[in-house]
């Protein structure tokens, strides 16, 4: 890694940009963005997606009979359409994946074990984590998120128009359990779009490693990669483990991408429960935790700023210093 004292983030496939976005979500419309809502009990399956039920100022005496969803819709698009001072709105579908053996590890060994040793492994007693695979429970999970999409959708839910995907196996293997097999509108078809941005917190853990882009079309042909995607992971490595700061700005510049480039205004982007946090952060949306499998809908209004993204300061590896081997780590936990 560079000594210098600027980190630079690579940004795959972006041409320079002298401006960037200004976030503000849109409150009163999702559960989820107020800070009443307790997010360690919070079910949005159970909340349909968190939608509050609620009037909006498009609604005509004819919308007042619709179902909620349809009503929301229109004042979204109605929004977006009507801006005129170059700002933009988009509903963003942050989607987390289910479990992962990755999830099963961490929880086998625990968080210290975990982060000091068993992480920068490809795999332990049988179990394989490099670039991690859904376990059966996040296979389920996935699954749990496409029937409720299903129902909602013949509830007037807009379906995605837009279907950003992490290239790591288990956000593409979530994003096909999720959304294939629905019945979806002409047009507007499932096609999982792979953004090297997306992806999980960069660096030492081997899950968080993508496999090559011949081994996903492999596994995967129906996938759609950005310009320029790499057939080895250039992210990715091996003894640093990208700083908190540094992601957020990563998922920043991803954001500034998509409101850039895409005019659709509702958009799925499936990825990890890090890289959510960090979206989350930059938007200024309150810290949501989301289980494995969760989904939360954030509307945002984005206002062009020129000049470019601030780019943070080089820091030192986020991750803490690696044990010996299992004795030293069995050896720590001993002493705690």
């Amino acid at each position: 890694m560079s000594s210098d004292n600027t980190h630079s983030v690579p940004v795959p496939a972006a041409p320079p940009r002298d401006f960037h976005y200004k976030y503000t979500v849109q409150k009163g419309v999702f559960l989820q963005s107020e800070d009443s809502t307790d997010d360690t009990t919070f079910d949005f399956k159970k909340q349909n997606f968190g939608l509050i039920d609620r009037s909006y100022p498009t609604d005509s005496d004819q919308d007042s009979k619709e179902k909620i969803w349809p009503r929301f819709e229109h004042y979204a698009r109605s929004l977006a359409s009507s801006v005129t001072d170059g700002a933009s709105f988009k509903v963003l579908f942050l989607g987390r994946h289910g479990q992962g053996w990755h999830n099963v590890a961490e929880s086998k060994y625990g968080t210290h074990a975990w982060d000091c040793y068993y992480s920068a492994l490809d795999g332990h007693d049988g179990l394989v984590w490099a670039d991690a695979h859904l376990t059966p429970v996040g296979e389920q999970q996935a699954q749990d998120v496409n029937a409720l999409w299903a129902e909602k959708l013949t509830q007037g839910l807009p379906p995605p128009e837009t279907y950003y995907v992490s290239p790591l196996t288990r956000t593409i293997q979530t994003a096909d359990l999720s959304f294939r097999g629905l019945n979806l509108p002409a047009g507007k078809d499932y096609t999982p779009y792979i953004v090297e941005l997306l992806r999980e917190a960069l660096g030492v853990h081997t899950c968080d490693r993508r496999s090559t882009k011949t081994a996903l079309e492999r596994a995967f042909p129906h996938l759609n990669f950005e310009r320029g995607f790499s057939e080895n992971d250039a992210l990715w490595e091996a003894d640093y483990r990208e700083p908190r700061r540094a992601r957020k700005y990563r998922l920043a510049t991803f954001l500034d991408r998509v409101f850039a480039q895409d005019e659709n205004v509702f958009l799925s982007l499936t990825s990890h429960s890090g890289a959510i946090a960090s979206i989350l952060e930059a938007v200024g949306h309150r810290p949501f935790a989301l289980e494995t499998g969760g989904v939360i809908p954030v509307f945002l209004r984005a206002e062009r700023v020129e000049g470019s993204r601030e780019v943070p300061p080089k820091e030192p590896s986020e991750t803490p210093p690696m044990c010996d081997g299992p004795s030293a780590v069995e050896g720590h936990q001993a002493s705690i």
